[in-house]
């Protein structure tokens, strides 16, 4: 293959400045403190995160597994433990620039880019924090949670400005289930949270997205699905029949059914095996599908490259998965 990169584009990070600054002064309610296990950050309203390891902070680590994994560059992205806090609107927004003045000078550290939050409580606040946000040249789009802590849900009419602000400017929006979300209340789910919880977490946040008319009124909208998204693109005609029978119903749609959108999506390949690679690329168009690791987590894919390779798909679609759609897509105006 021609190839020359290699392009993650599901990769976490918890930049060092922003714990040593945290260890130093809370910011908006949040601390850090070293442990004998790692960092741990001190979130208001929810307590101690989990031990935040090297693989998550240093550059040292992330360079040695990109080399071993064959992967050339990432794109980062925060931490959804660190985001996830019943803050105040103006905390919110206080924390949101924090985090993104650190990602920031992380990706200009490792000659790459990253993607910025915003708080979500005012529809017309969060747009105008895109676009600040959009000034930097490190960021390459924006990540959102599917279920934030306090505040409206994606598919609400709140975030229509924001939704405006990123379709017109074509910015990526990348959406991320947080660690705790509503599949939480399934205790029927026990240790298994991380392993299908996450994924019905993201289904049932982009269902509510299309029922809600969201691609309609937003049509060229950039929308990221990370985890392959969830069950969706698999489950797809169900969906459909919930919505035939007004099961899964919030008003018509344009395009007469739930499924009819789903090319209008990217999806990663986290957690994805080669034949389902090839199967969602054979649903949405390998032009939809981006390589991603979750890096650094143990339930990522450790060998993102050869999950692609292994998928069985043209070469050049291989390459346009592993490099060139992610580069398309997360590729600045000039």
């Amino acid at each position: 293959m021609s190839r020359t990169e290699v392009l993650d584009t599901h990769a976490h990070i918890v930049p060092r400045s922003l714990l040593s600054a945290l260890e130093d002064a809370p910011v908006a309610g949040f601390s850090a403190r070293r442990t004998d296990q790692g960092w741990v950050v001190a979130v208001p309203g929810t307590g101690d995160t989990r031990p935040i390891g090297a693989r998550m902070i240093e550059p040292a680590p992330r360079e040695a597994w990109q080399r071993q994994a064959g992967v050339t560059r990432q794109v980062l992205s925060p931490w959804l433990d660190i985001q996830s806090a019943p803050l105040n609107p103006a905390r919110a927004r206080d924390w949101a620039r924090t985090v993104n003045d650190a990602m920031a000078e992380s990706a200009a550290d490792a000659n790459t880019v990253a993607l910025a939050s915003v708080a979500v409580d005012d529809g017309d606040r969060a747009a105008d924090d895109v676009l600040e946000a959009w000034k930097r040249i490190e960021f390459a789009g924006l990540i959102l949670n599917t279920d934030p802590p306090a505040g409206p849900a994606p598919h609400e009419a709140t975030y229509d400005p924001l939704w405006t602000v990123a379709a017109a400017e074509g910015i990526p929006v990348v959406l991320h289930p947080p660690t705790c979300g509503p599949s939480g209340d399934l205790t029927s789910l026990g240790t298994m949270g991380n392993v299908h919880g996450r994924l019905i977490d993201n289904s049932v946040a982009v269902t509510k997205l299309i029922l809600a008319g969201v691609l309609d009124r937003h049509p060229a909208l950039r929308l990221v699905l990370v985890h392959g998204g969830g069950f969706l693109p698999y489950q797809a005609g169900r969906l459909d029949g919930g919505y035939r029978t007004k099961e899964a119903f919030a008003g018509e749609l344009e395009r007469g059914k739930p499924s009819a959108y789903l090319g209008e999506f990217h999806y990663d390949t986290v957690g994805l095996s080669g034949p389902a690679i090839a199967f969602l690329a054979g649903l949405v168009g390998p032009g939809r599908v981006l390589l991603g690791s979750d890096y650094p987590f143990a339930l990522g894919d450790p060998e993102p490259v050869r999950t692609v390779r292994e998928s069985g798909l043209d070469d050049a679609y291989v390459e346009a998965i592993l490099h060139t759609n992610a580069e398309t897509l997360f590729r600045r105006p000039a």
